[in-house]
Parts: C-alpha cells; sequence; structure tokens
C-alpha cells in the first residue's frame, strides 16, 4: 500500500492519471475510481455506466459520475468487453466515496490480448510511489485554486 497524505493507493493496482484504476486477476479486470479523486470530487450523487456487453477500448467513455462540484467522464484503460456492471452503484453512489477500492467498483472487463500491454503504459509496481505523491500535489494545488476561485 502507498500511501500519500492519508490518500491510499493499493499497490497491486495500476492506475490512470484520471483516477481509474486497475485490477487484474486472471483474464477479468475489475475498474474503479481511486481515493484521492473519490474524496476531492465529493458525495457522489449519480453513477452511470455503460451496458454489460459494450465493448471498450483505451480512452473510451464508459460512464460517468456527478458530485455537487463536477460531472467526471469516465474513461477506459483498456480494451475488453464489460462482463459486469455495479448495480449497486444506482442506489448507493456514495460507495465511490466510501469503499473506492472495495464496494465502490464500476465494472469489470473481460480483458484482450492487449492487456499486458495496456497495463504497461499505467501507474503500478515501481512506478507507483512516484506517480502517487506528484499525483496528490498536483490533484490537491487544482483543488486549492478551485476553492479559491469559487468553483469547487
Amino acid at each position: 500500500m502507498v500511501i500519500v497524505r492519508d490518500y491510499s493507493f493499493p499497490d497491486d493496482l495500476y492506475y490512470t492519471d484520471e483516477h481509474i484504476w486497475v485490477r487484474q486477476d486472471r483474464d477479468t479486470l475489475t475498474l474503479g475510481f481511486d481515493d484521492l479523486a473519490a474524496r476531492l470530487i465529493g458525495n457522489v450523487l449519480v453513477v452511470m455506466l455503460a451496458d454489460e456487453g459494450t465493448e471498450l477500448t483505451p480512452t473510451m467513455v464508459f460512464g460517468t459520475m456527478e458530485s455537487m462540484k463536477w460531472v467526471e467522464r469516465l474513461k477506459s484503460p483498456v480494451s475488453g468487453m464489460i462482463t459486469k456492471v455495479n448495480r449497486e452503484l444506482e442506489s448507493t453512489p456514495t460507495l465511490v466515496n466510501k469503499e473506492p477500492y472495495g464496494r465502490g467498483w464500476l465494472v469489470k472487463v473481460q480483458g484482450t490480448s492487449n492487456t499486458d500491454i495496456e497495463l504497461q503504459k499505467l501507474a503500478g509496481g515501481t512506478k507507483l510511489p512516484e506517480w502517487a505523491g506528484k499525483e496528490v500535489e498536483r490533484r490537491t494545488e487544482e483543488s486549492k485554486k478551485s476553492k479559491a476561485r469559487g468553483t469547487g
């Protein structure tokens, strides 16, 4: 586990700069929203996700997440087909805030032959501590500036 300023980043996951995490379990990839982003976005009010059977490619939007602060477009870091959608988020969207690495997961994706190559492009493993430190600094500074402008 990498912890930076009280934000946690499990070291068995891969992360994007847009704060989507990926957990690989054989050919199944679980996607979620990391602790840093889940806390900065504020209480999640609505989560809308693509349907099971949707084919994803990297950077494809697979859903949106709304809070009082903003609307976040969720972009896939991997290719594959959505095999399961976390329907619990329809009635309890704040699971993203409360349990970002547990019950707050978003979708499960059947990986492709490109999975290993796609995961190598993400922050994880030995790259994780440096990435997490820089991301926490960048995002908390952005949040402070936004609050100072009265937009966050």
